[in-house]
């Protein structure tokens, strides 16, 4: 019964990702560069992304844009350009906060860097990477630019890696991938080993370690009948949830026009729309806008192995 029950509930919730991801592009990514340099003390990345961005819909103060990372253990975010207000992140993606918003067609630049963890992999004494920039599943690229390399004294050797697609590849003291008019979803990549690296890493904070917050517990659980009971009730009221979810999503759709993607609550107060906060108030110190924004828009999930 609970894996029928399962299966419903999985049909349901396929369903409603299959109604909310078609939608029209919101944005047009001009130039897209990556530039990528391991450190050889604990064997970290420090990643620099450069974005010539153009909204195709009016982008509004307080719209964060999303550009995937390929874990969450991040360290010395830093903004490299005046026009970012701040940077979040979480496992997946980093969050920019411009300091203003923009019409639509209206190119504007912006710059930011990181220092990556939990990258390098450990094969006997040497040392490997394979790193993915961050994609985008819904914004087609004019061109893009993956800069790797290597550090000061040490030569990589890329010849395990494949790269799709590109206009040119250029391996000198690193590697350099170009590529153009990219469609959705394009993924570039860049396998490298080092068999001369010059500090002992630890197996650790190697990328087979990466922090997981998931549950990973076994699903094989014993049940009395009670407990069975109890569980086809919480079975039910959830595929109830996700039905009313799907009628709520589908009426904002008719609604306003708006659709997919991963978005924040706003309250209509005085003429005004508001972020919405946990009380449905507006969210305290936020700025209200005419118009409501639209939902965020969306880089894929960043590169390297997890």
């Amino acid at each position: 019964m609970l894996k029928k029950i399962h299966i419903l509930l999985l049909t349901l919730l396929a369903a409603a990702c299959f109604t909310v991801t078609a939608w029209a592009d919101y944005d047009y990514i001009e130039q897209y560069g990556v530039m990528v340099t391991p450190n050889t003390e604990d064997g970290s990345l420090l990643i620099t992304v450069k974005l010539e961005w153009t909204p195709l819909e009016e982008l509004p103060y307080g719209q964060e844009l999303k550009i995937g990372v390929p874990n969450g253990s991040i360290r010395d975010a830093v903004a490299q350009t005046d026009n970012i207000e701040r940077l979040d992140f979480d496992n997946s993606y980093m969050y920019v906060y411009l300091d203003r918003g923009y019409d639509a067609n209206e190119t504007f630049s912006f710059a930011y860097s990181w220092v990556q963890e939990y990258m390098y992999q450990l094969d006997g004494s040497a040392v490997t990477y394979d790193y993915t920039a961050g994609w985008f599943d819904e914004a087609k690229i004019g061109q893009m630019t993956l800069i790797w390399n290597d550090p000061a004294g040490l030569t990589g050797d890329f010849t395990e890696g494949t790269v799709s697609g590109a206009d040119s590849v250029t391996v000198q003291n690193g590697m350099t991938i170009t590529a153009s008019d990219l469609d959705y979803g394009y993924k570039m990549n860049v396998q490298v080993r080092y068999a001369d690296w010059p500090t002992q890493l630890s197996e650790e904070y190697s990328a087979d370690n990466v922090p997981d917050d998931s549950w990973n517990g076994s699903d094989d659980y014993y049940y009395d009948d009670d407990d069975a009971g109890d569980a086809i009730i919480g079975m039910m009221v959830m595929i109830f949830v996700v039905i009313f979810i799907f009628v709520l999503i589908s009426a904002a759709r008719r609604g306003d026009g708006y659709a997919g993607g991963f978005g924040t609550r706003y309250v209509f107060v005085n003429h005004l729309w508001y972020p919405a906060g946990p009380d449905g108030r507006p969210r305290p110190g936020s700025v209200g806008t005419k118009t409501k924004p639209r939902p965020p828009r969306s880089g894929g999930f960043g590169g390297g192995s997890r």
